[in-house]
């Protein structure tokens, strides 16, 4: 048996797997290298005589399944849209997947921006660095520490849109600092805001008492430009907007412009509707703005939460058992 990973993969999940099989390991991060054209890939796989196929931004799609080879997928993402999972089941071919592998990532990330825009880190560090504030007279001192000293999270309301993995996470964190937590997820039980600290709210309810909004609901039909104008509007003057999530769920001119009219006291992005994020996009020239180039789950321990659970499900699959991860958990378990 031999398996293919394009993926970033650990190194201890590559050792386990080279116990049970022959492994060809193309990390795409280092081979610079997506594989968007299905009928070359089918070709390249074939040539390696792949029988599991681990990718993660691959398009693994018709091509791919005519070869009839492959006896068992794994996508590397919480999501894995980029496999045609719906004809690997017909084909009684398993789909493993990484829920969640980058939700603490993305919850981190969240309370950097978030601590670094209440505390205007950036602006008090830029300002320093290029002589702008100086500590000459004691009213500069005082200038200084009003203008930039900020609040602290424990005394503030926190608004999450999204309350799956990454939400839940921040909610902990945010819960932790002592700051209030509302959120807004009508898919999740009443158990799932109870865990995390959160409180239910209605959008309606949620926007004029948070003087942070952070959104981390998926992208989806009915969540594009979720938050809208009407939204931003309702939010209370002086609150900072956090996107982690995808830029189309909230309308970017109306973010725009109540960011350069000073409703919005400043924004962390991570997400923009054209990436990656260039020099001359309007939100990066704003001085209250922070970005970041889709960072959010880039850190290396994100391929090691990966790691482990496609390696366990391929385990569970070598052993004739049900992998707990699957994305089509109705497919017959045939190793």
């Amino acid at each position: 048996m031999r398996a293919l990973i394009t993926a970033s993969f650990h190194a201890d999940g590559l050792a386990r797997l080279r116990r049970h099989m022959e492994v060809v390991h193309e990390d795409w991060r280092v081979a610079k290298t997506i594989h968007f054209d299905c009928a070359k890939f089918a070709e390249h796989v074939q040539q390696v005589g792949a029988d599991i196929l681990i990718v993660e931004a691959d398009l693994v799609r018709d091509e791919l399944f005519d070869a009839g080879t492959l006896r068992l997928i794994g996508a590397c993402r919480g999501d894995p849209i980029n496999i045609d999972v719906e004809r690997a089941t017909a084909l009684g071919i398993p789909v493993l997947f990484a829920p969640a592998r980058n939700a603490d990532a993305v919850a981190d990330l969240t309370m950097a921006f978030m601590l670094a825009l209440i505390r205007h880190v950036y602006e008090v560090n830029y300002a320093i660095k290029t002589g702008q504030i100086g500590f000459t007279s004691a009213k500069e001192y005082l200038d200084v520490y009003e203008r930039y000293g900020g609040f602290e999270l424990g005394s503030a309301t926190v608004g999450i849109v999204g309350l799956g993995a990454i939400g839940q996470r921040v909610a902990k964190r945010c819960a932790a600092f002592g700051a209030r937590v509302l959120a807004f997820d009508p898919a999740q039980p009443d158990a799932a805001f109870a865990a995390c600290g959160a409180t239910r709210a209605t959008l309606a309810e949620m926007l004029p008492q948070s003087d942070i909004l952070t959104i981390h609901c998926p992208e989806m039909p009915s969540t594009q430009n979720l938050i809208g104008r009407e939204q931003i509007a309702q939010l209370k003057r002086g609150a900072f907007f956090l996107n982690l999530a995808r830029a189309s769920i909230v309308d970017d001119d109306a973010f725009y412009e109540a960011l350069v009219g000073g409703h919005l006291a400043g924004a962390g992005l991570d997400v923009f509707r054209d990436e990656p994020i260039q020099p001359d996009n309007r939100f990066a020239k704003l001085p209250n703005v922070l970005v970041a180039p889709h960072l959010g789950g880039a850190t290396r321990d994100v391929v090691r939460h990966q790691t482990e659970m496609i390696v366990d499900g391929v385990e569970a699959w070598l052993r004739g058992e049900r992998p707990r991860l699957l994305a089509n958990p109705s497919v017959e378990i045939r190793p």
